[in-house]
Order: structure tokens, then sequence, then C-alpha cells
């Protein structure tokens, strides 16, 4: 049986899986920590720069050409770690949604739709097999008979 917290999580897995799929979605949602990731990177290259420049030139003797290469680098950081950093989160949100439906599909299968209502105190029509339907409608008509003699 699935508890609240991941019956909601697959709710709302369903809803978002797909947009959350797309690269540019990726990219959207992964550009603000790789944003701080890639300032932190770019101010303590600032600060080796304009504090100890001395140490700076010693390592690099060319260094006002490599600034530019340095921001281009910093730049594919910024996007690599956006899109990947996302798309390890959907990899792990995917793989955690198929294993619930499969913990699910497997408690369904398992169990009578009886055994659910007196387990939780409440059953859900929807979760009845097209059997367990047919007998509880003619169930509750047999019923409704004896009620109305």
């Amino acid at each position: 049986m699935l508890s609240d917290s991941e019956k909601r999580f697959i709710s709302h897995w369903e809803k978002v899986r797909i947009p959350y799929s797309t690269t540019s979605s990726k990219f959207k949602r992964g550009l603000p920590m790789a944003l701080i990731f890639g300032s932190s990177l770019f101010l303590s290259l600032v600060a080796v720069y304009f504090f100890s420049p001395e140490w700076y030139t010693k390592i690099s003797q060319r260094a006002n050409s490599s600034v530019f290469a340095i921001i281009i680098g910093l730049f594919l950081c910024v996007l690599f770690f956006a899109y990947f950093k996302m798309h390890f989160k959907w990899e792990m949100d995917e793989q955690l949604f198929n294993e619930l439906k499969a913990k699910q599909k497997k408690y369904l299968e398992t169990t009578t739709f009886f055994d659910r209502m007196q387990s939780s105190g409440i059953g859900e029509f929807s979760e009845m097999t097209e059997a367990e339907k047919k007998w509880y409608e003619n169930y509750l008509k047999e019923k409704n008979k004896k009620n109305e003699n």
C-alpha cells in the first residue's frame, strides 16, 4: 500500500514528467543553481587575478589573452552543470515513479478489492477489477431489492 506522500508524488509526476523531460526545461530549471556554481568559480578567479597578480602571471605567461578562454570555459561549465543536474534529477524522479507504479500494481494484483476496503476503511470503485465491479453491482441490486420488500 502506498503512503500519502507517495500517492502525491505519483499524481504530481504524472502531470509534470513530460514537460520536465524537454531539454529547454532542464536548462531553465537548472540555470539558477548553475549560475551560483559558476559565479563562485568566477569570483575565485577574479580574486586570484586582482589580489595576487604576480602569482597569476607566473602560472600563466599569457594572462591577458587567456581571460576570454576562461570566460568561455566557465560559460560551458555552467551550461553543462545546468543541464546534467536537472537531467539527473529527472532520471531519479522517473525511476522512483516507475518503482511506485510497480508497487501499486503489485498491491492491486495481489489483494482483492474487499481486502483493500477492509484495510483502509474505504474502497474506491476505480480500484476494482471488472469482475469485482460486476459482483459489487449485483450485490447492491440484491440489497436494494431486499430493502424494498
